[in-house]
C-alpha cells in the first residue's frame, strides 16, 4: 500500500530553551491531519510528518502561537545564536558578549538567592523557638516557618524546585491557570495530609516504632539530590545529563499529547507525602514531639501545624515557578537560575549526607585546619578504664572541649553540654560510635559509645549540616 503520510519541515523563531521544542511539539500535535513532530532549538526548524492531503496554515499558526513570541516559515527566519566561544577566520577565539552578559545576570539573580539563603542560616532563627512536650500548637507552626527559612530549603524546597520544571512541561499545554498549578496543589495539599495521618500514627503507637536509621535516611537523601544534581545539569544545557529520563519517552509522551485525560497526578501526590520522611532537623523535632504524645489526634495536629509553617515558603517557590514559566523567554530565565540554584543545593545536601556516613567530604577541608589550629591530636593519658569525649553543642557549631583522638578497644562516654544548639543540631549523629540519631536536651547528655574500633569518624548533625568534629580511634 502507498505510503499515506509525507514529511515536510517549517522553521521558527522565538525559542529559547528545549522547553520550547515540547510546547510546539504538543501544540502542533493536537492538530488533525499532523502525526509527529520533532522541534530543534539547535536548528530553529520542526520536522513533520503529515497526511497526504494536509496543508498546514502557517498563518494560522502565527496567528494561534503569536502570545508565546513564535513565528513560523517555509524558509529560515532569523540566525541560530552563535555559542559562547567561538573561532574567526584567523583563527581567534570570540566571546559572543550578547550571550555573556544574560549569563552574568542569571548567575547574579541566583547568587542573590543564594546570600539570602546563607544570611538567613546565619541568623539562626531556631533558637526564638522553644518546643517540647506540652508546647502550644502554634509554637510548631512557628518552628515550621523557621524550617521553611531554614538548611531545610535545602532539601524540601530544593526537590520542589526541581520538580516546578518536570511539572510545567507535562502541562505546558494546559488550557488555563488551574491546570499548570494542580501538581503543585497537589504536592501541598498531599503534604499536609501526609503530616496529618503520619503524625496521628507517631502519637498513637509512641514508641513501638522509629524512624531512626541514618543509612535510610542518608541514601534517601542521597538518591533525592542526585536525581536533582541531574535536574539541574539538564536545566543548563547540559548535553550528557540529557540522556538521563525521569518521565515517559519522547514518543510515548508526544502520543499522550492527543489525550486530555489526566494521568499525572500520583507523582506530586508522592512527592508531597515522601517529604515526610526526609531528616530536616526541625521535622524530628516536631515528630519527637508527636512520638511522645500518646494521642492521634494530638500528634497529628503538632505535625499538621508544622506543616502549615512551612507551607509560605514552599507556596512562595511554587507561585514564582509557574510566574516564571508561564512565557518561553522566562523559561529560559527560570531554567538557568532554578539550575543554578539546585546545583547549589543538591551538592549542599550530598556534601551533608556524605558528613553523616563517616564519609570524606568539601567539610574535611576547613577541618584539617581547625584541628590543626585548636585540637591536640593525641590519645588521652588515663589510668583508669573509661575514656571521654567532650563537645560543647551551641549555635550551629558541636565544639570539641578536649582531645579527639582516643585509645581503641577502651570503654568511652561522648559528653556534650547543650547550651542551646539549633535545627538539625539537636539530633547528633556518628556512624560507626552511635546508632541512629541522638536526640540533645538541654544541658548535659552523657552517650555510651561502648568500646570503639579503630578508625576515624565524624560527629555532626542529622542532615551532617553541622560542621563535623573527626574522631581518630588508635
Amino acid at each position: 500500500m502507498e505510503n499515506q503520510n509525507r514529511q515536510t519541515t517549517i522553521y521558527v523563531s522565538g525559542m529559547h530553551c528545549a522547553t520550547c521544542e515540547i510546547l510546539i511539539e504538543k501544540k502542533l500535535l493536537k492538530k488533525d491531519g499532523i502525526e509527529s513532530v520533532d522541534a530543534s532549538l539547535k536548528n530553529n526548524q520542526v520536522n513533520l510528518v503529515v497526511n497526504q492531503n494536509y496543508q498546514l496554515n502557517l498563518s494560522e499558526l502565527n496567528q494561534e502561537l503569536a502570545s508565546l513570541g513564535y513565528q513560523f516559515s517555509h524558509k529560515p527566519i532569523g540566525q541560530i545564536e552563535p555559542p559562547l566561544f567561538s573561532r574567526n577566520q584567523s583563527g581567534q577565539i570570540k566571546v559572543n558578549q550578547e550571550k555573556l552578559k544574560k549569563i552574568g545576570k542569571n548567575i547574579l539573580l541566583a547568587g542573590i538567592f543564594l546570600l539570602v539563603f546563607a544570611i538567613v542560616e546565619k541568623m539562626q532563627l531556631g533558637r526564638f523557638i522553644s518546643v517540647k512536650p506540652g508546647a502550644t500548637l502554634s509554637a510548631f507552626f512557628l518552628l515550621g516557618v523557621v524550617a521553611g527559612l531554614s538548611s531545610c530549603a535545602a532539601l524540601i524546597g530544593g526537590l520542589l524546585l526541581s520538580l516546578t520544571k518536570h511539572w510545567h512541561e507535562q502541562r505546558i499545554d494546559a488550557e488555563n491557570g488551574f491546570q499548570r498549578a494542580q501538581p503543585h496543589l497537589l504536592f501541598h495539599l498531599s503534604r499536609l495530609l501526609t503530616f496529618f495521618l503520619l503524625g496521628g500514627v507517631l502519637g498513637l503507637v509512641g514508641d513501638a516504632i522509629s524512624f531512626n536509621n541514618t543509612i535510610v535516611y542518608s541514601l534517601l537523601v542521597l538518591a533525592i539530590s542526585i536525581v536533582m544534581l541531574i535536574l539541574a545539569l539538564q536545566m543548563l544545557g547540559v548535553q550528557w545529563a540529557a540522556k538521563f529520563s525521569f518521565h515517559l519517552p519522547k514518543s510515548i509522551s508526544r502520543a499522550a499529547a492527543k489525550d486530555k485525560t489526566d494521568k499525572n497526578n500520583l507523582g506530586p501526590i508522592l512527592a508531597g507525602g515522601l517529604t515526610f520522611f526526609l531528616p530536616c532537623g526541625f521535622t524530628l523535632i516536631a515528630q519527637g514531639v508527636a512520638l511522645a504524645s500518646g494521642s492521634f489526634l494530638f500528634g497529628g495536629l503538632v505535625m499538621l501545624y508544622f506543616a502549615f509553617g512551612t507551607l509560605p515558603v514552599l507556596l512562595g517557590i511554587s507561585l514564582s515557578g509557574l510566574k516564571l514559566t508561564s512565557k518561553p523567554h522566562l523559561t529560559a530565565r527560570f531554567s538557568i537560575v532554578a539550575g543554578i540554584l539546585i546545583l547549589f543545593f543538591s551538592f549542599y545536601n550530598i556534601n551533608g549526607q556524605l558528613n553523616v556516613l563517616g564519609l570524606p567530604s568539601l567539610s574535611d577541608l576547613s577541618l584539617l585546619q581547625t584541628t590543626q589550629k585548636n585540637l591536640p591530636a593525641r590519645p588521652i593519658e588515663s589510668k583508669t578504664s573509661e575514656q571521654t569525649i567532650s563537645l560543647v553543642a551551641k549555635g550551629f557549631n558541636y565544639i570539641p572541649n578536649g582531645a579527639t583522638t582516643i585509645e581503641a578497644g577502651k570503654s568511652t562516654k561522648l559528653i556534650v553540654d547543650n547550651q542551646g544548639i539549633q535545627g538539625c543540631g539537636s539530633f547528633l549523629a556518628a556512624r560507626g560510635l552511635i546508632n541512629g540519631f541522638v536526640a540533645l536536651k538541654l544541658g548535659q547528655n552523657i552517650i555510651d559509645l561502648g568500646q570503639p574500633r579503630a578508625g576515624t569518624y565524624k560527629i555532626t548533625c542529622s542532615m551532617g549540616m553541622v560542621p563535623p568534629v573527626t574522631i581518630k580511634v588508635q
